[in-house]
This record gives C-alpha cells, sequence and structure tokens, in this order.
C-alpha cells in the first residue's frame, strides 16, 4: 500500500513546512504557501546502482563539431554529449533562432532532434524555420506537459532534445502555476535525470527578471553543465554569446554572432570591437583582453575635460570605478600632473566589462592622452599599474602580443621581461613615468 506523505511548500521560494500558514517565513509572501502530497513508496523498488571503477582509458568525452565557429568555441570545442545546457536571455533576443540553427546543424550530421516549444504554436515555429531557411527537419514537439516530453525522449534515441522554455513546462500532479520555483525544480531535475541517462543533449532556454539573471531557482543553474547568457542590443545586428558556467570548457569565453536575414553568423569579435580611429584623435588606446581561451582587442576610450565645480567627476563603462579613483591618485603622484580640476570618464567600448587589472596601462596612456591632446596611433597598452606607479607583469603575454600581431598593431606597450618578442615594436615600461616620456 501507497504511503502518502503530506507536507506544504511555497510556490515563490520552495520552503518546506509541516503546516499551513498564510504568510511564508522565509519570503514574506503572503498566500503562497500549498498542500503537496509525497509518495513515499515510490522509487524503492529500483535497482540499486553500485559504485564503478574507472581507469583514464574507460573515460571519453564525445563531441560533436557543429560547425559554427563561435558556438563551438564558447562550449568548449564542440557540443558535448548527454550534457545539459541551460541558455538564457532578454525577450526576443534571438534565444529559438539560435537553438533552431543549432538543430538544424545536428540534423545534417545525421542526428535525430526533438524541439519542445510551451510558448509558440506549430503554425509559428513552421514560419520561422521557413524565414530563416532551414532545410533540415526535425521533430517538433509543442506541448507544456511534463509527461509529454518524458514520452516523447522514450520512444525514439535523439541526439539533442530543446525545451523552450523551462519556465513554460510544468508537472500536473504539483499544485503549483507554471513558472513558480516548485515546478522549475521539479521539472528540471526529473528532465536532466531522464535525459542524462539516455544520454542526450538538451538545452533549456530559460526566461531572465529584470535585473539580467535567469528566472527561477539558483539549483537551476548549478544542476546544468553549461549556463550561457545571450546578449545584446536588439536595435543592433550583433549578439554576444557569454558562457559563465561550464564543465566542459573554458568559463568567461564570448562568442560573436551578427543576425541576418539568414539567421546568425559568426563574426570576428576583434574587429568587431575595434572602431576606425580617426588620425591624430587623443583618449583612445587599445588593450589585448584575455576571455575565456581567446584575446580580443577592445578600445579603451578616455575624456578628461575641466571642471568648474569643487569636486570632479570620476566615471567609468566597462571599468571598475574604484580602480580609476586609485589610478588617478597614482597618476597626480607619479608625474605631478594635476586631475583635481578635471572630471574624467572612461569607456570599454562593445559592451565588454574588463575585470583583470591588466587593463590598468591602457586606462592610464588614454588619461594622458585625452590630458595633453596627443593621440597613439595603432599602440596597445597591457599591463597593471601599482599604488607606487610600477607597471606590473600580468598572464598571458605571449597569447596577447600574437593576437596584436595578427591584427598588425604596430607598437605594444608592456611590462619588462619582453625585449626578445618579434614582429612588431614591443616597448617595455618600469613604471607610467616612463610611459608618460613617449608621450611628451
Amino acid at each position: 500500500m501507497a504511503k502518502v506523505k503530506q507536507t506544504f511548500i511555497c510556490e515563490a521560494c520552495g520552503h518546506e513546512t509541516f503546516k499551513w500558514m498564510g504568510k511564508c517565513p522565509r519570503c514574506n509572501a503572503w498566500d503562497t504557501i500549498k498542500e503537496l502530497k509525497i509518495d513515499t513508496s515510490a522509487g524503492k523498488s529500483q535497482d540499486r546502482k553500485h559504485p564503478v571503477a574507472l581507469v583514464d582509458e574507460d573515460i571519453e568525452e564525445a563531441r560533436t563539431i557543429l560547425g559554427m565557429d563561435e558556438m563551438d568555441r564558447v562550449l568548449g570545442g564542440g557540443l558535448t554529449t548527454g550534457s545539459s545546457i541551460l541558455l538564457g536571455g532578454d525577450p526576443g533576443i534571438g534565444k529559438t533562432t539560435l537553438c533552431f540553427e543549432i538543430a538544424s546543424k545536428l540534423v545534417e550530421l545525421g542526428l535525430e532532434v526533438l524541439y519542445v516549444s510551451g510558448e509558440e504554436s506549430l503554425r509559428q515555429l513552421a514560419g520561422r524555420k521557413k524565414r530563416l531557411g532551414l532545410k533540415g527537419p526535425f521533430s517538433i514537439l509543442v506541448t507544456n506537459q511534463l509527461n509529454d516530453i518524458l514520452a516523447a525522449a522514450q520512444e525514439k534515441a535523439y541526439g539533442l532534445v530543446v525545451i523552450d522554455s523551462i519556465q513554460s513546462i510544468y508537472n500536473e500532479k504539483l499544485p503549483f502555476l507554471p513558472g513558480s520555483m516548485s515546478q522549475i525544480r521539479d521539472v528540471s531535475s526529473r528532465l536532466i535525470r531522464e535525459l542524462k541517462s539516455r544520454e542526450t543533449t538538451h538545452i533549456f532556454v530559460g526566461h531572465v527578471t529584470k535585473e539580467g539573471a535567469i528566472a527561477g531557482p539558483k539549483i537551476l543553474e548549478h544542476m546544468v553543465d553549461t549556463v550561457l547568457y545571450f546578449e545584446g542590443d536588439k536595435t543592433l545586428p550583433y549578439r554576444m554569446l557569454r558562457a559563465i558556467k561550464n564543465r566542459y570548457g573554458p568559463v568567461d569565453e564570448i562568442g560573436l554572432f551578427q543576425m541576418t536575414r539568414e539567421g546568425l553568423v559568426s563574426a570576428e569579435p576583434s574587429l568587431f570591437f575595434m572602431s576606425e580611429r580617426v588620425e591624430g584623435s587623443s583618449g583612445t588606446t587599445l588593450f589585448p583582453y584575455i576571455t575565456g581561451s581567446r584575446p580580443l582587442i577592445v578600445e579603451v576610450q578616455s575624456v578628461a575635460p575641466k571642471t568648474f565645480f569643487p569636486i570632479p567627476k570620476k566615471l567609468s563603462v566597462g571599468y571598475d570605478v574604484n580602480r580609476l579613483f586609485i589610478l588617478a591618485a597614482v597618476m597626480e603622484k607619479s608625474l605631478g600632473l594635476t586631475l583635481s580640476d578635471r572630471d574624467i570618464y572612461v569607456n570599454v567600448t562593445g559592451g565588454i566589462k574588463v575585470a583583470e587589472p591588466a587593463v590598468d596601462l591602457a586606462v592610464a596612456a588614454a588619461i594622458l592622452s585625452g590630458v595633453k591632446n596627443i593621440g597613439w596611433q595603432e599602440t596597445a597598452f597591457v599591463g597593471e599599474v601599482g599604488l607606487t606607479g610600477e607597471v606590473r607583469r600580468v598572464i598571458s603575454m605571449e597569447l596577447r602580443l600574437r593576437e596584436c600581431e595578427r591584427l598588425k598593431i604596430k607598437r605594444v606597450f608592456c611590462p619588462r621581461g619582453l625585449e626578445g618578442s618579434s614582429g612588431m615594436e614591443v616597448i617595455c615600461v618600469r613604471s607610467v613615468r616612463e610611459l608618460a616620456q613617449y608621450l611628451t
């Protein structure tokens, strides 16, 4: 005889209690505690799992190269068989288009694909597929029911299952609305367990909140293998794919796509972040930024106008404003430069947020260039600036220099220790004082 356990769960935060309450003690939400009956005898008849000893020769990681250069790079070298991927992004940014492109590539490689849509009708999906010009046929299932998806996954061996979106799928046995914490946690855990047992790669498309985080419990990001964010301005044709978690490759890897009438096309990131500079323009420098396993040449801009207010402003976009305060103080002390009567604005173009301290030298050079109104032409800067004004070494210098050489940058200012590099002019400086001497 089945044993039933009665419990109460908050549909907003997932808090469990043994009695009903009008107000959740964790999230303070009213009328969110719902009764839930759990069959405690379920699953006891399953076969017990036993540990297995593995040697290096037994471990094989199968990957499928999609042929989409930027997507393969972000995933760490292709789509890993049996992996669980969470894809988030703003509404209308192109998540469904990207999933359609991936599904079509896998069909061309001879794999079966199941696309589950809980938000669009079959006619809408067919129209989208026709507009993108995708020829590869793949199965489409329009449903919000968890049991329908599990039954379809058991009927055929699929190479990829796409759930669009995970917030729209619900388990009818739970007394919660679709998209609630409890529904997302139950649906995602059951889908991951079932699809991983069948070695089926799966992609969960997730909604995002107004703060930009993926909606639902944080445990959803812990359960999956890879978390991707699809970002970009919808008014511009470029989209950026960022990996913030990846068990099969580097994190903080980014891929750049261009949205065209035929769908998403891989783009060259370094050429996108570098703008056409006007001859003799000041306040602009280049910085070889390491993201994941790839260097990108980003542009650092600075404006330092005179201010008539007693407290000057210091603002930055893409660069830590606290480091900007420190860097300005170091430059005043080391160079004897008066910046207390100037506003300082720093911007890293392209929406890139640079967290590594190696960008300090590029920011200092941009500020100097703006103050003295002298431009750096085809010159890159890399190095951390210490509190005494010294330029400290940073990691991956050889990789940064190779990217600068590939893009035909003529000069690179960097810390000491790389005098033997060839292919372009490498100028090693020990302090910001030496850097300022080249601008006089």
